[in-house]
């Protein structure tokens, strides 16, 4: 039967598997127009890109990376434009009041939360130093800084900007984890020098961090300075990113975050070399901050009435005891027993105090040689700490640093909080008065115990206040070494005891509850050279 003319001119359906192919490739027109979804960021990807560790910073155990002054200028110049992030604020704090509608003293909450954040950072984060790889660790805490530093850059609600400052504040530890990771590099005749050196490029920070406010805050809006803060907070992260090598855990079997907090509270009570340092820093620190604070309301009121950029510019005093600090450190910190180093510096603010606190109502010269003298003396004091506790526990020195830097910040903040108090209520005498009493309490508490004393108190072990033994000055022997003393531990220690007497590239690991048990309280000289044989031997007595 023939078909019909439009039947026979209609072609044959296409195959059923090309009908499916066809309408699976070939989206529809409703399709076509309609907009694709965005696809979501891949996280997992960026955060590998960002904690990427560059093959010159991997570390191998075989070959640890040496402790070199380019590593050292590194880890100052990163802890300096990270502890800037505390004190911007110092010298605008009335622009600030201004800003947000507030009175001075409401203003000056602002650095006291700042100090409050720090410290609870230095308690609960700083105390992870001794278990997490510390690369990982500085380029977390910063990268979270940095982002969240952004809403102090924007908010206009004073509530809000107190709130940020409080959570950037404590994470900002970058420079407390720098301490003990040079503590552990630098070999002992070169620790307090290697120190100076760091805690300079935090002295740096806190000029830069007070010149700069000042000068932009006079010339623009107070808001630039926390845009250029932001931009320093990720060129760290680059730096550290391209150049910090990726040091292992110095436990590396991990310790239960419990008992890291619980350990910073035995080691409190069980050292009195650190209890004695502690206080004399809880008093330095109160009378550093006390002053500053109080230093911005003299110097913006009647007789002087300084602009915001004068007062900046107090900030430039303090670069000669930047420079002459490391001078010191390696001329008489590292030879004589800190203990010296500590009582020269106390006298020195002392000193330093009483001119300013009973001269500067009539001369601005008086701030002047203060704000000189208070900043040498001070980082002459804590250098010499420093150098001194961190020989007591090599394992567990982020936890001595955090119970010396806890105490400290708490003296700030009570130097913030007390400053301000007793400055609005009895002026520019009553509360450098304060301060006196608190540097005269430090030197109490300096010739209350000797160097060589194992107990509380007492001079037990004799007065002479140069070192004894190798630890004073470099070995003849070792005149060749240099880069085999600066290296890391190798090992599974990751750094293990850094004041060996043979000055060798590895160390066993030591178990760390044993070492909290047994490591004398004793420091300097002939205790320290003791303290080193006798580690040495008790890991020999565990098998190596």
């Amino acid at each position: 039967m023939a078909s019909s003319p439009r039947g026979s001119s209609q072609p044959d359906p296409p195959p059923t598997p090309d009908t499916t192919r066809t309408s699976s490739t070939a989206p529809s027109p409703e399709c076509k127009s309609a907009p694709s979804a965005p696809s979501p960021p891949n996280w997992p990807t960026i955060s590998a890109l960002i904690f990427y560790t560059p093959k010159r910073c991997r570390y191998d155990p075989a070959n640890p990376p040496p402790f070199t002054i380019w590593l050292n200028l590194l880890f100052a110049f990163a802890g300096a434009f990270t502890v800037a992030n505390l004190y911007y604020n110092h010298p605008i704090l009335h622009i600030l009041a201004q800003e947000f509608g507030v009175s001075n003293e409401r203003a000056s909450l602002i650095p006291t939360l700042a100090q409050a954040g720090y410290a609870s950072g230095l308690l609960f984060l700083c105390p992870l130093g001794d278990v997490f790889p510390r690369r990982l660790f500085v380029l977390s805490l910063v990268l979270f800084t940095s982002t969240v530093w952004l809403g102090l850059c924007l908010t206009k609600s004073f509530a809000v900007f107190c709130s940020l400052t409080l959570i950037t504040s404590v994470t900002t530890v970058t420079p407390q984890l720098m301490l003990p990771l040079v503590g552990d590099l630098a070999p002992p005749y070169r620790r307090a020098g290697a120190l100076s050196i760091t805690s300079s490029g935090f002295l740096l920070g806190l000029l830069f961090a007070r010149l700069l406010s000042g000068v932009v805050t006079e010339y623009t809006s107070w808001r630039n300075i926390y845009w250029l803060a932001l931009g320093l907070q990720y060129l760290i992260f680059l730096l550290l990113w391209l150049f910090m090598p990726d040091y292992p855990s110095t436990n590396p079997d991990g310790i239960n975050y419990f008992r890291i907090l619980y350990s910073i509270g035995q080691i409190f009570v069980t050292h009195p070399l650190l209890v004695q340092a502690c206080l004399v820093g809880f008093c330095t620190s109160s009378t550093f901050t006390s002053f500053w604070t109080t230093l911005t309301f003299l110097l913006s009121a009647p007789p002087y009435e300084y602009s915001t950029l004068i007062i900046g510019l107090f900030a430039l005093i303090g670069i000669a005891s930047m420079f002459l600090g490391p001078l010191w450190s390696r001329l008489v910190t590292d030879r004589m027993i800190p203990l010296f180093s500590v009582i020269i510096g106390l006298v020195i603010c002392l000193l330093g105090t009483c001119i300013g606190t009973y001269t500067g109502t009539f001369t601005v010269a008086g701030p002047v040689l203060q704000t000189a003298l208070l900043d040498f003396g001070i980082q002459t004091a804590m250098i010499a700490n420093r150098s001194a506790i961190y020989g007591i526990l090599p394992l567990a020195r982020n936890r001595v640093n955090t119970a010396y830097m806890i105490t400290a910040f708490c003296g700030q903040l009570t130097g913030t909080a007390v400053g301000n108090h007793v400055f609005a209520r009895s002026g520019w005498i009553g509360s450098g008065s304060t301060s006196v009493g608190f540097l005269a309490a430090a030197l109490l508490l300096s010739v209350a115990r000797g160097p060589r004393e194992t107990r509380w108190v007492g001079w037990g072990g004799g007065w002479q206040i140069r070192k004894e033994g190798d630890v004073a000055k470099k070995p003849a022997a070792e005149a060749d070494g240099d880069e085999e003393k600066g290296k890391v531990a190798g090992g599974g220690a990751g750094g293990g005891e850094s004041d060996s007497a043979d000055g060798g590239s590895s160390t066993p690991h030591v178990d760390e509850k044993n070492e909290l048990e047994t490591t004398t309280t004793t420091t300097g000289g002939d205790a320290e050279v003791d303290r080193t044989k006798r580690d040495k031997d008790r890991d020999a007595a565990m098998g190596g």
